[in-house]
């Protein structure tokens, strides 16, 4: 091994952790059963069969999706996952994005629908105005006053 790639895994000093600065538990981010509850209760509350809704999921990612898959990774055996694109075309289908907000919730990441989103995006905005206006206030003032000093 090159002396360049010896310490790749330590952490730089002083650099913090990205997410956390408590400690790492054992298993504290096994969402194995809620996540499957979540993909369960959306696939209740979807106006699609369980057959159409893998079709739509098959068609959306050309990734054969059946409807016997769909019962695996919402049953309680963790040896049936969902990828992560057909967890994305399992949510456009179903119109439910809790799936996405279970595997987020221990980062303390919400997701925001599109409505609450645009609010958020003109909220951003309204404040990047309102700092905007106060610093041309500012130099406006600092020029004025520069002026009469002259």
């Amino acid at each position: 091994m090159s002396k360049n790639k010896k310490n790749l895994h330590k952490e730089p000093i002083g650099q913090k952790d990205l997410f956390f600065d408590h400690v790492i538990v054992p298993g504290m981010l096994d969402l194995s059963m809620a996540f499957r509850d979540r993909l369960s209760k959306a696939l209740r509350d979807c106006k699609f069969s369980r057959w159409e809704t893998a079709a739509k999921i098959s068609e959306l990612t050309k990734h054969n999706i059946s409807k016997d898959m769909l019962d695996k990774v919402t049953s309680g055996n963790p040896c049936y996952g969902l990828r992560a694109e057909d967890l994305t075309a399992f949510c456009f289908v179903t119109g439910s994005l809790d799936p996405f907000q279970e595997l987020l919730n221990p980062l303390g990441c919400e997701i925001f629908n599109p409505k609450e989103s645009a609010r958020l995006r003109l909220y951003l905005l309204e404040r990047k105005k309102m700092k905007l206006q106060a610093e041309i206030e500012n130099i406006t003032h600092e020029l004025e006053t520069s002026e009469r000093e002259k």
